[in-house]
């Protein structure tokens, strides 16, 4: 074969490759079928998104959010997307820089979410602005049904600023079928109702989530949670900053709250917390539990217990964590973060509240120093 025709076929071969990705475009208001800018797709049109999902069976596609406010997934109903994705390939949901905004204004009732993420996979979002006082429990939710799965979701270059009507989080992931979420280059700023309301609330036995170059300033609850059983959890690269003007709770936070009789929330023991920046509260990490023992633990501490996790020796904190805690600090990477005005880089804390009876200790114990 001569040399010509050679790199003739190269060039034709990287030339469909890069043609590969199909682009449809969705507005505010949209009134077209979305196949060119001139004529986008309304994004709350549900035969807009069968008809890609049907698409994504062959090739991937990005959809084009155009510049503008979409707030009529508050004030009319939520992007619902639900049971979309493919394996290989990809769906990316892209915003203009700045200019896609999904705002919430004051004034409505209130609204459990703006874009829930169901049984969905392989999705990526990038350059979404949410903004608002308005009444709501989460912005962009991502979770799975019983029996079902979310994973490999990107939240990329997305903003989450002047929110304080957010009552849960401005993101979360939750439910066990839910892994695989990653959030990278992504800022929050002056978030929440009050202590419920976090940056991100992730919850009940979601998995590999990471949070990756982020910036947090100003939350009313903790700013980065993982609640019940929320495993391997990765904080890289980011900034926390409180002013005094918020309330002081823990920057990432590691809770149970168990109402119930006996307990039906445990600790995981897969984190890498590393390289982070914490300025000014008091506990930078808090792995903390409220309430009644589940079976066969021991979350509630005596007295004896308590004195060895407060003051005994590194082995018997570790024992302790490990015994009573099923938390192996062999499993949990704690390094190289820097903290400024802060009273203790790592808690370990438990109390008896809806109804427990005390085993003789409640608070918190610094445990900093296993992680040194």
């Amino acid at each position: 074969m001569k040399p010509l025709l050679i790199f003739s076929i190269i060039i034709l071969f990287f030339f469909k490759a890069a043609q590969a990705d199909i682009v449809k475009y969705v507005a505010p208001k949209g009134t077209g079928k979305g196949t060119q800018i001139s004529d986008p797709a309304d994004f709350l049109n549900p035969d807009f998104w069968e008809s890609i999902q049907k698409q994504l069976a062959k090739e991937s596609i990005t959809i084009k959010f155009l510049a503008g406010d979409y707030v009529r997934a508050f004030i009319e109903k939520p992007l619902l997307l639900k049971n979309m994705g493919h394996s290989k390939n990809k769906l990316i949901l892209e915003g203009e820089s700045q200019k896609t905004i999904f705002s919430v204004p004051v004034g409505y009732p209130k609204k459990p979410v703006l874009i829930d993420v169901i049984n969905a996979q392989n999705i990526s979002f990038k350059n979404f602005n949410f903004t608002g006082d308005g009444s709501l429990g989460y912005a962009l939710r991502i979770t799975s049904t019983k029996g079902n799965t979310t994973k490999n979701i990107l939240v990329e270059n997305c903003s989450w600023m002047d929110m304080r009507g957010i009552i849960y989080g401005a993101t979360g992931a939750h439910q066990e079928g839910t892994s695989h979420i990653t959030y990278k280059n992504c800022v929050f700023k002056r978030i929440g109702v009050d202590s419920h309301s976090h940056f991100m609330y992730h919850s009940y036995w979601a998995s590999h989530i990471k949070v990756l170059n982020c910036y947090f300033e100003d939350c009313t609850g903790d700013y980065v949670r993982f609640r019940a059983h929320c495993d391997y959890g990765t904080v890289q690269n980011s900034t926390f900053v409180r002013t005094s003007s918020f309330p002081v709770y823990a920057f990432i936070s590691v809770p149970l709250f168990n109402d119930v009789d006996p307990g039906d929330e445990t600790f995981a023991t897969h984190y890498n917390f590393t390289n982070n920046s914490f300025t000014n509260t008091q506990d930078a990490i808090a792995f903390h539990h409220y309430g009644y023992n589940p079976k066969q633990k021991n979350y509630l501490l005596t007295a004896a217990e308590a004195e060895l996790l407060n003051n005994g020796k590194m082995a018997d904190k570790r024992e302790i964590l490990a015994k009573n805690f099923d938390i192996n600090t062999d499993n949990i990477l704690i390094k190289e973060n820097k903290t400024t005005q802060v009273k203790r880089t790592v808690v370990m804390g438990s109390f008896a509240r809806y109804g427990a009876t005390s085993k003789g200790w409640t608070g918190f114990a610094d445990i900093s120093e296993l992680f040194k």
